[in-house]
């Protein structure tokens, strides 16, 4: 189904119907090897552990995406440009049926044949730029992605020690006219590195220079007032995430368990399931313990939240420009 219509459908199940917990944001960790080693990430998305599908797998798992309500599929890693046939997968992808997105450190993007062939297999190029990283310069070039005519999200992790470096790298963003999405630093469990920001503070600064910025902040109104806990009476989240063979960890892979293998049946058919409806019990119990992914997309259960990005992400699809 082409991803418009799939978008009007999931609103109308989703808003009208209230039907819950109706995903259409899919992050898609294609690999779990990288070429870096951040200090705020699990070491099981860099280190080969999840392990890595192969090819005619990978494209088995995109088949059952596409029958879904999934509308926007993020590919992801570790790195997923690490994968030889990263081109390959993300034209396969690419046919129309979701919002195609590649989340990347950078590590191939300059690269100028790769980026040619990028530029009309993806929809938005998600680029991580942070001093964890270790390419804060790259800000400084941003504008060069314009003549592959590619739209650029930036994904900057926040932690406690730069958040006051947040808006700078904000205005230089806005300068090229591309988007800028601010990741709060997950404390992993048993991680002996802590980094998260204070939430009040985080709250405080994402407020203000929303207000000041606009569109240029991705971050919806909805997640800002969620980091200190305003979140609507009933929250569900429309995201989840895919490890590289297809398993599917629910609702999150930080709090959940695997519920069911998306290479090898459909993923309409596992969230049926017994397992995953007492799953999406406890996360109604527990909202607080939603990571990134959950109190971005959460906040959609607000129509007014939802109209609001919405508006902000068609004039990015249709301009290119924030």
């Amino acid at each position: 189904m082409n991803k418009d219509l799939k978008a009007i459908k999931w609103f109308i199940t989703t808003q009208i119907l209230k039907d819950p917990f109706n995903p259409a944001y899919a992050t898609f960790k294609v690999t779990s090897r990288c070429n870096l080693r951040c200090t705020f990430c699990s070491p099981s998305y860099y280190s080969g552990e999840l392990g890595e599908g192969s090819t005619e797998r990978v494209k088995k798992i995109i088949d059952n995406l596409r029958n879904s309500s999934i509308v926007v599929l993020s590919f992801e890693g570790g790195e997923p440009t690490y994968r030889p046939d990263i081109l390959d997968l993300l034209e396969y992808a690419h046919d129309g049926s979701f919002y195609v997105m590649l989340t990347t450190n950078g590590y191939r993007l300059k690269d100028e044949n790769f980026l040619t062939k990028l530029a009309d297999k993806i929809d938005f190029l998600h680029y991580s730029i942070d001093e964890y990283h270790w390419n804060v310069k790259e800000l400084d070039n941003l504008c060069r992605f314009r003549q592959y005519g590619l739209k650029v999200n930036v994904q900057t992790v926040v932690t406690r020690y730069n958040l006051h470096k947040l808006e700078e790298k904000i205005r230089k963003v806005a300068e090229c006219g591309y988007k800028i999405l601010a990741m709060p630093a997950v404390d992993y469990p048993n991680s002996k590195v802590k980094l998260a920001p204070d939430p009040y503070e985080f709250y405080k600064i994402l407020y203000d220079l929303k207000r000041k910025y606009g569109s240029t902040l991705n971050n919806s109104w909805g997640f800002i007032n969620a980091i200190i806990g305003k979140i609507p009476k009933r929250v569900v989240s429309y995201a989840i995430t895919v490890y590289p063979n297809g398993d599917l960890p629910y609702p999150d892979d930080i709090n959940g368990e695997i519920v069911g293998n998306v290479a090898e049946e459909p993923l309409n058919k596992i969230l049926q399931s017994k397992k995953v409806k007492e799953l999406q019990q406890k996360m109604l119990e527990n909202q607080a313990k939603f990571e990134y992914l959950h109190l971005q997309t959460a906040s959609f259960n607000s129509i007014r939240d939802l109209a609001s990005y919405v508006s902000e992400m068609l004039k990015w699809r249709f301009t290119g420009r924030a």
